[in-house]
């Protein structure tokens, strides 16, 4: 037995615990597959059992169970899964069914990788909703929307203007924890859109503290950054519902810089101005 084998297994092993936080989760050769033909091909082979044996047919579409881990939905091209969440989210007559529709929506992303479905947390109809891009890794780990030390930072800047989980809403773009923690691309953050623009619509808060690049970019449907939207006043218009807006830097950016804070401030004390007007 070579003496440095030890050492290259616990290499290995953290080379495949950095995939999986990565978001690796399937193994390629060099060979091409066509996937689309091997699941069909397995499908079809379980047909003749299914008769033989006298049970119901086994459908050829996964279908969604109970468990956050699921089997792996069929891959819809990129303008056909943004079509599928806005007939989805559309279709959705109260918070509770969008939650239930966002839930089994087969194509969104990180829905078979995540361990837990965060839909969100506080007062779902109240005047104020503060809407970040996605749980992260303590609220994955608790299985606890709002639960880690970004919340802490919200949870004070609500209380700063009277405020507290019992008179705001919070919700996230993505109730499913990315992968890393990384950013959502704006192909994920398109699918998650009409869900997250529904939930404005059916909730109708007065004001909408929106954080970080994803969700400003969804409610005010625009492509500038951050920075060029904080310090002003917007209308987020979701489908009949029209709710005052202000734009912050990320939870997770004013954590890691104070000098992000006092612009925070400022923002947040015209947020108090607007719903006194409201």
């Amino acid at each position: 037995m070579r003496a440095d084998l030890p050492e290259n297994a616990n290499a290995v092993r953290a080379l495949l615990d950095w995939y999986v936080q990565s978001g690796v989760d399937l193994a390629l050769d060099e060979a091409p597959h066509d996937r689309y033909a091997d699941s069909a091909r397995a499908a079809v082979a379980q047909l003749p059992q299914a008769l033989d044996t006298g049970a119901p047919p086994i459908p050829l579409q996964p279908q969604a169970a109970e468990s956050p881990r699921r089997a792996a939905a069929p891959i819809a091209a990129p303008d056909e899964a943004i079509r599928a969440a806005e007939q989805e989210a559309s279709s959705a007559r109260d918070l509770d069914e969008l939650a239930a529709r966002l839930a089994d929506f087969p194509h969104a992303p990180f829905r078979d990788m995540a361990q837990h479905f965060l839909f969100g947390a506080g007062a779902p109809g109240a005047r104020l909703m503060a809407c970040d891009a996605a749980p992260g890794v303590t609220e994955e780990t608790s299985g606890e929307a709002f639960g880690g030390l970004s919340a802490k930072l919200l949870d004070n800047m609500l209380a700063a203007i009277g405020f507290d989980r019992s008179s705001a809403a919070l919700a996230y773009v993505s109730p499913w924890r990315p992968p890393g923690d990384r950013a959502l691309s704006p192909h994920e953050a398109a699918i998650f859109a009409p869900f997250a623009r529904r939930r404005v619509e059916l909730a109708r808060p007065d004001v909408l503290l929106i954080f970080g690049e994803a969700p400003a970019r969804i409610m005010l449907t625009t492509n500038e950054p951050v920075g060029k939207l904080r310090g002003k006043a917007f209308e987020a218009r979701c489908g009949a519902h029209v709710a005052r807006a202000f734009v912050f830097s990320s939870l997770e950016a004013m954590l890691k810089s104070a000098p992000l804070k006092p612009a925070a401030w400022r923002d947040l004390r015209r947020a108090a101005a607007a719903l006194q007007n409201c």
